[in-house]
């Protein structure tokens, strides 16, 4: 027969495990998200994660190898030709903006902060001054408004870096906030980009929401800043020393005819790459083969910010309630993915747990795999770190909630079988709880009904007190007796009691463990009145039948027993009352001695219709067990009543008199001999029809 496990789940734990699941989330968003409180720890992981899909991702330069920048640095190099040492002339850089322009670069660039310089000659100042207003298409850095070379073309961007708290550059300036605080004035690059769209360099960014207006272009808005999406490591953009831009003879003509021009069209940065400058960033990029992660000059960074401008290849992020939904969805669908897996009710929990494992494992791998593909793809940064966090914390609350589970599990088991069932079986519950089913289950069981003959009469033979003392050791003890057979004491009516064996624990040897506990019940029974001083007529008649059964706490929502319920348990409450017919003290059922007929001394006794039944049933007395020392005298008894009850099916009607005559005289006390030989007597002198099958109706209970 097929094994039924425990199944505990309803609708009510359902949502308790939603409940349990959105909770997760909630905390998750709460305390890994930056929505409410910003903890350094996932903070610094959120950054992490972005430069690591940086380094998934790889360069962008690959994909678009003609970008519209073009560095012209200021190397250690570039202080070996000039004749006059570093800082250079400002007349260096009008020449550059000369050659520049000559050579048709379409914005000029000027990472530098011309400030009043002791090492400038005479008039430096202004031969940049009137280069730069007669170009029209120059922007110098600069931290304010006032500056010398401001009035030249209003050409100026702020110059401010953007750092997150653990020292990388990942973001960029938009715009800063004026001394007045009255407007919004443009960063170095947006000045930049202005020029390059044919806005003034001074033209204001205005704020929308979540994102820049500029023109007709549309910046997303991380406070006063945008995400740098970095086309590549130090030199993914095209560089040249300022010196040859300085030296008229660079580019040649054939260069140009040849369509040689690096500066046609582009913006064109000038700015130290030096390491005295100590304009040197950390970027989100990494060191091919460690996790260092690589320094950047900061004309560089502005040169991936400009491209990026240009290009409109912002980064872009997912809305906080974005975020707080994704957050809460993958706690919720983890946690109840993981914990109805260990629900399952499988007795290799180990690969329920591998299983789980994996889920969580994949659902981690996937995030990962997704937030990759969508910054690759996209351009989007969806947040990992919080769903991630949310996996992780949803698998370990579904082992919380299992721990919790199985402990208010076993204390229910514990609460209903500690008084009814062996320490042993319990402790196998407590262990595995997964053996036991608490809904109707259908099982082949045995079951055992006693009761006191004649226990109204003792009522009036002694006290109430006493014989309420007198009851509450006699069921004591018996309750010992089934109990320490692995039986399960089932109830109490009075004097009787219903007990029951293979469930919740499953036994295969059910029926012997049932009549061992009856022998052993009538036994001490037996001690018990030789050791009462009132010398009481007690007796105890027992039935015993095996059979399909539905077991498992019937009831109602606030009261319920752990009880069997069948067709086959009212008949083992009838071999009980039968016992007075035969004058018996144990009658076990045709199943139940099929079961343990080789390991049992007993006889049959009749093939009855019991009242209210219609199918006839073999019935046996339980005499003993095969190992029990039974006397001669007990030997022989059985072995004559077996061979004469023999006779009586095959119509020996004569044969079967004498044989039951002797029986009564050797013992006179033997009611089924008393009851044969009376039936063989009459069936002598009134012998049955054809049709008769020999069984017997009882008409009472």
């Amino acid at each position: 027969m097929k094994k039924r496990k425990l199944k505990i789940k309803s609708g009510k734990d359902w949502l308790l495990r939603i409940g349990v699941g959105i909770g997760i989330g909630v905390l998750v968003v709460i305390f890994v998200q930056d929505s409410f409180l910003e903890i350094g720890l996932f903070e610094s992981l959120h950054l992490t994660s972005i430069d690591k899909r940086f380094e998934h991702r790889g360069p962008l330069a690959a994909d678009t190898p003609d970008l519209d920048v073009v560095i012209v640095g200021i190397s250690r190099e570039s202080f070996r030709s000039p004749p006059a040492p570093y800082p250079f002339p400002r007349e260096y850089y009008a020449q550059a903006i000369h050659n520049l322009n000559k050579l048709g670069a379409r914005v000029i660039g000027i990472n530098l902060i011309f400030d009043t310089s002791p090492y400038q000659a005479p008039g430096q100042d202004q031969i940049l001054y009137d280069e730069i207003k007669q170009v029209g298409n120059v922007v110098l850095s600069g931290m304010s408004q006032h500056n010398e070379f401001f009035t030249a073309d209003s050409s100026l961007g702020f110059v401010q870096m953007s750092w997150d708290p653990d020292g990388v550059v990942r973001r960029y300036p938009i715009a800063i906030l004026a001394s007045d605080g009255a407007k919004l004035l443009p960063s170095f690059a947006t000045a930049i980009l202005n020029r390059y769209d044919g806005r003034r360099s001074l033209a204001q960014p205005y704020i929308d929401g979540n994102k820049f207006l500029l023109g007709n272009r549309t910046i997303p808005r991380y406070a006063e800043t945008t995400y740098i999406n970095y086309y590549g490591p130090p030199g993914t953009f095209d560089q040249f020393d300022i010196m040859q831009i300085v030296d008229d003879t660079f580019p040649t003509a054939t260069d140009e005819i040849n369509g040689n021009n690096p500066f046609k069209n582009k913006v064109v940065l000038i700015g130290p790459l030096f390491p005295e400058s100590q304009d040197i960033h950390s970027t989100p990029l990494y060191n091919a083969g460690t996790q260092d992660l690589i320094q950047m000059y900061g004309i560089e960074v502005h040169a991936n910010m400009i491209q990026t401008m240009i290009d409109d290849n912002y980064l872009k992020t997912t809305s906080k309630k974005t975020d707080i939904l994704l957050v809460i969805l993958t706690a919720l669908v983890i946690f109840m993915a993981t914990s109805v897996i260990k629900a399952i009710k499988y007795r290799k929990r180990y690969l329920l747990e591998i299983a789980a494992l994996a889920v969580t494992g994949t659902a981690i791998y996937f995030t990962v795999y997704i937030g990759n593909w969508f910054f690759g793809n996209a351009g989007v940064i969806i947040p990992i770190v919080g769903p991630v966090a949310s996996i992780g914390i949803g698998y370990f609350g579904s082992v919380v909630h299992q721990y919790i589970s199985e402990r208010r599990q076993k204390q229910i088991i514990k609460s209903i079988f500690r008084h009814y069932v062996n320490p042993e079986i319990l402790a196998e519950l407590l262990n595995d709880p997964d053996q036991l089913r608490l809904g109707g289950e259908k099982k082949e069981l045995t079951v055992l009904f006693s009761d006191i003959a004649g226990f109204t009469s003792l009522s009036e033979i002694i006290s109430p007190e006493d014989l309420a003392e007198l009851l509450n050791k006699y069921l004591d003890s018996m309750a010992k007796i089934i109990i320490n057979n692995y039986g399960t004491l089932d109830k109490y009516e009075g004097d009787a009691i219903m007990a029951f064996w293979g469930a919740p624990i499953t036994l295969k040897d059910h029926a012997l463990l049932a009549c061992r506990s009856a022998l052993q019940m009538q036994r001490t029974l037996d001690e018990f009145r030789k050791q009462d001083s009132n010398k009481l007529p007690i007796h105890m008649r027992i039935g015993i039948n095996t059979g399909e059964m539905i077991v498992g706490n019937f009831g109602g929502k606030e009261r319920y027993d752990y009880t069997v319920i069948s067709d086959a348990v009212n008949l083992g409450a009838r071999f009980e009352s039968v016992n007075k017919n035969y004058g018996t003290n144990i009658i076990i059922g045709e199943k139940t001695y099929k079961y343990v007929q080789d390991e049992v001394v007993s006889r049959k006794l009749d093939t009855i219709i019991a009242k209210g039944k219609t199918k006839p049933t073999t019935i046996y007395e339980l005499i003993g067990m095969r190992n029990d020392k039974l006397t001669d005298d007990e030997q022989t008894k059985v072995k004559l009543y077996n061979d004469g009850i023999k006779l009586y099916p095959k119509r020996r009607w004569k044969e079967a008199v004498d044989h039951f005559n002797e029986m009564t005289r050797l013992y006179p006390e033997d009611t089924p001999s008393r009851i044969y030989l009376e039936r063989s007597k009459f069936f002598l002198l009134n012998p049955p029809p054809d049709t008769w099958t020999g069984v017997t109706v009882l008409k009472t209970k």
